[in-house]
Order: C-alpha cells, then structure tokens, then sequence
C-alpha cells in the first residue's frame, strides 16, 4: 500500500520546501549559488508520530480513508542508477524530504524487488557522453541542465526519448511542464521534473523603501492593470537615491545580473523562435519583437540601473546580497533567491519585501515568466529496459496522490518562501495558468550568439532595432542553416579524444 497517505500537510510542505532547496543546490551551485536546508526536529516527530497513528488504528482524516492499493511490480533485482555532479542518496538524518524519500525508496526497494543507487560523477556531461558512446551507460537517468540538453545530445544520441515511454506520463500534474516544454525537439520530449512552485525571473521590490520614499505600491499597479513597460521606467528613475549628494547613486531603483532583455521579449509575447517538428523557427518580422526592442533600448540608454558586477572585489550574487542589504529598490531575479537569501535562517532580509511578474508590454495578453534554463532529468540511450527504468522512477517520486494533493502542498511551500499572501498569490497565478516559459534557443550555440550579439547592439544603442535585426538577419539565418547539416556526431567524439590528442589539435 502506498506509504503516503497519512502525511499531514505541514510535512509534506515541509518535504518539498526541502526538495526545492536540493534543486536549487544543484542548479545554482554550478553559478555559485548558496543554497539552505528545510525541516527540523519538531517536523520529524510529526512524521513518525503521524505513521505511528495510523498503523496502530488511531482516527484522524487521513486514516479513515481508505489508501488504495498500488499494483504488484517485480523488477528481478534491478539496479536503477541515479547520476549527479552532487551526492542526491537520501539521508534521513538531514531533513524531512530526506527521511520521506528514503522510506519511499525502501517501500519501492523491498516490494518491488529493485535496488536504488546514487551516482556521483566528477564530469557528469562527458561521462554521460562516453559512456553512451562505448556502449555502457554510467547510469539510466541523469541531472543535467535544460539548455544542454538539446540539440547536441538530443542529435548525437546521448539521451532517450522520455515521450516514446508509456510508463511515464509527461502530462500528469507530477512533472513540470515548462522543463516537459524545454525538452520538446523534433515532436519528441526528452527532459522532465517534478512539478514545483520555483518559477524563474521576476521582480523583488523593496516594500520598506519603496514606502520610506513615496513609490507606489507595486502590487496596487498589478491590480490596476497599471505595472507596465512605462510605470517600471518611471519607478526605476525615481527610485534612484544619492544619499550623501556626493553625485553618486548608492541606492539604485533597479538591478538586473543577466536578462533583462530576454524578459522584455517574452513580457510582450514576443518569443522570437519556436521549436518545430522539424526543428527551430526563427520569426524576427514579428512587430511585438521590435516594440520590445524599442522599449528596452530606450530603457538601457535612459536609466541609470546597475547592470554589471566589479569582479575586482564582488562576486557574483552581488546584486542580490544589495538588494537584500537594501542598497537596491528593485532587483531581477530568479525566485529561488527568495528562500536561499531574503528568508534565509543565517542572513534573513530584514526589510519588508515583495514579488511581481515582470512589467507587461502593450501586446502582452497576460503576464509572463521568463527562465534561461531549468534543472531537469534525463534518461540515457542505451540504458537496458528504459521502460521499466523510466517506471521505477515514476514509483519512487510518487509523493502525492491528486493535482489537488500537489497544488496544497506548493501553496504551503510558497508561504514559507515568500514574505506576504501577495507574492503567492501572484506566483501560484503564474504555474496555475503555465505562463512559466522557458528559453528556447538558449541551448543552440551559433543561433543564440547571433542573436544575443543583436541585441547587445541594441541595449548600448550602438544600432537601432530595425537597423540591428537587419543586419544580423543573415547570420541568424546562417546559423539556424547549420542546425540541417551540422555533425552532431563528430561533436560527440570530441569527448572521447584524450588530452594529448587535444593538445595536438590546437598546435
């Protein structure tokens, strides 16, 4: 019988609240991310106590429920090996969602008749790579990231088609659909994740200094209808603050550590490129893609907004450690720096702090939610039976029952993370209506160049919109020419040259 039934809500936030902060780790610790722990001793007691109560008869809602039996499985002994950069084997001793997962693990393990094994590799891409290559995968489904996942190892046939499985279901409320989309290529889905509130960029604002200085109240503005391209210029101008009049600003209105043009884009409707059946679109003729070029070139070159870091003597979470020390009124972000910094239990925010989508554009339908990439899984070619692999992991992260389950425990989570009902509310808006879209040709090296390097044209003003879609046309069209013809194969055997071998490529 399933092992979930008699977990209150409290534990289960608590056990995801946990499993976010694992994913942010295992994101962000390749950028040098922080990352914090969930779960203490009094939410441990819950679970034991809970699941005393239950086996030993005692009422409470859950256990007067009947728990429906799961299906018998036999998997004669399979090892399902598990990889990542990082050590993902569950400790009970950690955390709740350790404990939960390990006592998920053990059910699966002793009756299902399978083993589960954690693996960690030093290079989990190259290993993934030649180990697929020689024909003995290092292990059958891996972490890695959304934007290197495809086209490279999609083409050069490092990782399996999860859609092709029937033993995962890619639209259960369980998986992620923004990472599901991520992974789409060529009408096939190759990356998925467990469903979880941590959506990507938006903007933190300052609700201790916003007040202190006479700025509206943003969440107003969203309700109003009112958070538009316009208001934001308007807000970041004002916000600026020269303390000491010494003609230097020391509390700027507005940061931005990385795309701020990708989210004036999207915050538009404007999505630039597609993946298609037969692979990438690239549409730069559509007029909501020059009126976003328009509003952020005349943002870049009016306001003055902190847009680098001095890597002489900051690193580079710098703007987000500013905005958490209140040297910043407005700060974009990727949300998961709200439970990792602004509620952190070591350096907690002490100002009063908020959360809204980013502005919306005047062709936008509704609000938006950009990310450059996400964590996510993936199973690799070759593994032996990727079907009953794939079925083994679904059983192991079966940690709810219904979407209703799942959507309850997210809930409880984001009030843990956030700093007021607003910044819930808004996010639960947000995965509620899937408005969480992740970049699409982020992973498409020359493709991504071309048009990264047009719009860094725009942002310095060094070209107009029009005179700079113009003239990088024919290297985006170059670029996604390549994408027909390129030898993904011979990329692949580029790791399995030695360093002596590439030693002597570069003489």
């Amino acid at each position: 019988m399933k092992k979930k039934a008699y977990l209150t809500r409290k534990v289960l936030a608590a056990a995801l609240s946990a499993a976010m902060v694992l994913s942010m780790a295992a994101c962000g610790n390749e950028a040098g991310g922080d990352s914090s722990s969930a779960g203490d001793s009094t939410q441990q007691s819950d679970v034991q106590q809970s699941d005393a109560g239950t086996e030993s008869g005692e009422s409470s809602e859950e256990s007067s429920e009947e728990t429906p039996e799961e299906p018998a499985y036999d998997f004669g002994g399979r090892v399902l090996r598990i990889g990542s950069y990082y050590d993902m084997t569950p400790n009970p001793e950690d955390s709740v969602l350790e404990a939960l997962l390990a006592e998920r693990i053990a059910f699966v393990e002793e009756n299902y008749n399978c083993k589960i094994e954690f693996v960690v590799l030093d290079d989990y891409v190259t290993e993934y790579v030649t180990s697929v290559l020689a024909g003995d995968p290092v292990v059958d489904i891996g972490y890695h990231i959304t934007s290197r996942v495809l086209p490279s190892l999609i083409e050069g046939g490092i990782v399996y088609p999860v859609s092709d499985l029937s033993t995962i279901d890619l639209n259960d409320y369980k998986w992620r659909a923004d990472v599901t989309e991520a992974g789409y290529y060529k009408g096939k889905n190759y990356t998925f994740l467990l469903k979880d509130p941590e959506i990507r960029y938006g903007i933190f604002w300052n609700k201790t200094l916003f007040k202190q200085n006479g700025l509206p109240d943003l969440y107003e503005l969203v309700d109003n209808g009112e958070w538009t391209w316009e208001k934001f210029k308007e807000i970041a101008t004002q916000a600026n603050k020269d303390t000491d009049s010494d003609g230097t600003v020391d509390i700027h209105g507005f940061a931005a550590r990385e795309n701020l043009s990708w989210c004036y884009l999207y915050s538009n409707g404007a999505y630039v490129s597609e993946k298609t059946d037969s692979g990438m679109d690239v549409n730069l003729s559509d007029p909501a893609v020059v009126e976003a070029l328009n509003a952020l070139q005349d943002f870049t070159t009016t306001v003055d907004y902190r847009d680098s870091i001095d890597w002489s003597n900051e690193e580079w979470n710098a703007m987000i450690t500013g905005f958490r020390d209140g040297d910043t009124m407005m700060l974009l972000e990727e949300f998961w720096v709200s439970y990792a910094y602004f509620n952190s239990a070591d350096t907690p925010m002490t100002d009063e702090w908020g959360w809204v989508p980013f502005p919306k554009g005047p062709s936008a339908t509704d609000w938006s939610c950009y990310g450059k990439e996400n964590g996510c899984r993936v199973i690799l070619n070759g593994i032996e039976n990727p079907e009953e692999a794939a079925q083994i992991y679904d059983l192991i992260t079966d940690i709810a029952d219904t979407n209703e389950e799942w959507d309850d425990m997210m809930e409880d989570v984001l009030e843990g993370w956030a700093n007021d009902a607003k910044t819930v509310e808004l996010v639960t808006y947000i995965n509620d209506n899937k408005l969480s879209v992740l970049n699409a040709v982020n992973g498409f090296g020359d493709l991504n160049s071309a048009i990264g390097e047009m719009v860094g044209k725009v942002t310095s003003g060094e070209l107009t919109p029009q005179t700079a879609l113009d003239t990088y046309q024919s290297q985006i069209d170059a670029a996604l020419e390549d994408l027909k013809t390129h030898d993904y194969n011979a990329d692949m055997q580029e790791y399995l040259k030695t360093d002596e071998e590439e030693g002597e490529a570069e003489e």
